[in-house]
């Protein structure tokens, strides 16, 4: 006889770990499917939340209710795993030129950036609001909890598993009311929601060792920062998808940012999940009423999946709308 659960979660990245924690809060039975690829986007993720972020330095979407959302999640979660994965830190941003100055200067008069906005001299402008998730050991940790549990299993999905029989759906000899599909850009790979068409965006991560120290994390083109007093952490989302020329660009941007030597501990790369108006997708299938989605969290990942996760399961739940923004249903396939 097959084992029946209410969700099964297919992938463990930051949206998928997020909602089995949402699950779990709220006494749901689930277990959780991940094919433990190498190259994922969130083993690659350096975890850095930002209230102020692009290269146009403006305030993220949503940023107030996002980072409320995100820090009662994540210290839920901490107290938990009776463990330590999120830290505040402000960032500093030094100025390139004299249209920064003036930039941040016009920002200092504007109300909804003066609450993450610390300190401006003539060499930079330090906000706050920000820090970083320890993503490597959030993500470990959540597998092993879950894990232990009976609720995590090693498994890759293909087109040919979702089957559909009296309003349950099975896969590899389990029974669900609900899936939920957390894969990122291999979604365009399974039949369903393939035409959502997400856009792959690189990125590069590296862990070294190095003197440099700093209280903040530093932000000129690619964030450094340190995790302790002799490593640092350094990553950036743009380059072509090749993972040598990354990390070789990523290594000249150091040395301009640090001005310090540093030695390569270890070298990440993964690919994001990005909708073509750089929101998130959650949501319903049109079709399989009993089918959903959390996808499309580019590099925001940390900030976004706690409260993709919580607007995903008060709509199926809670009968609650999920936010027009980032609701599938903006999208046409």
């Amino acid at each position: 006889m097959n084992k029946k659960y209410d969700y099964v979660i297919i992938g463990q990245g930051l949206a998928g770990s997020a909602l089995a924690w949402r699950l779990y809060f709220n006494n749901k039975s689930f277990i959780i499917l991940d094919s433990e690829e190498k190259f994922s986007a969130s083993k690659a993720a350096l975890g850095i939340y930002n209230p102020i972020t692009g290269r146009k330095n403006i305030k993220t979407w949503n940023a107030d209710i996002l980072f409320k959302e995100l820090k009662s999640f994540y210290i839920k979660v901490e107290k938990l795993l009776n463990s330590k994965i999120l830290y505040r830190k402000n960032i500093f941003r030094p100025f390139n030129n004299n249209r920064d100055i003036n930039d941040w200067n016009i920002r200092l008069g504007n109300e909804k950036y003066k609450k993450y906005l610390k300190e401006i001299n003539d060499k930079g402008i330090t906000t706050k609001g920000s820090g970083y998730l320890d993503v490597k050991k959030y993500l470990q940790e959540t597998k092993k909890y879950f894990k232990r549990m009976g609720r995590y299993k090693v498994h890759k999905l293909n087109n040919k598993e979702l089957l559909k029989e009296n309003n349950t759906i099975n896969i590899d000899g389990y029974d669900f009311n609900k899936i939920v599909m957390c894969i990122g850009i291999n979604q365009n790979n399974i039949n369903f929601f393939s035409k959502l068409q997400l856009i792959p965006v690189a990125g590069n991560s590296i862990k070294a060792e190095s003197k440099f120290f700093s209280d903040h994390i530093l932000n000129k083109r690619i964030s450094v920062f340190n995790v302790t007093k002799n490593e640092i952490y350094a990553g950036s989302t743009y380059n072509n998808g090749n993972i040598n020329k990354g990390i070789s660009s990523l290594k000249n941007q150091i040395n301009k940012v640090i001005n310090s030597n540093f030695k390569i501990l270890k070298s990440y790369f993964g690919i994001r999940p990005a909708s073509k108006d750089r929101r998130p997708i959650v949501g319903k299938h049109k079709i399989i009423n009993n089918l959903f989605i959390i996808n499309g969290l580019g590099s925001k990942g940390v900030s976004q999946s706690p409260y993709c996760s919580k607007q995903l399961f008060d709509y199926i739940e809670n009968n609650k709308k999920i936010n027009i923004e980032i609701n599938i249903d903006r999208i046409k396939t």
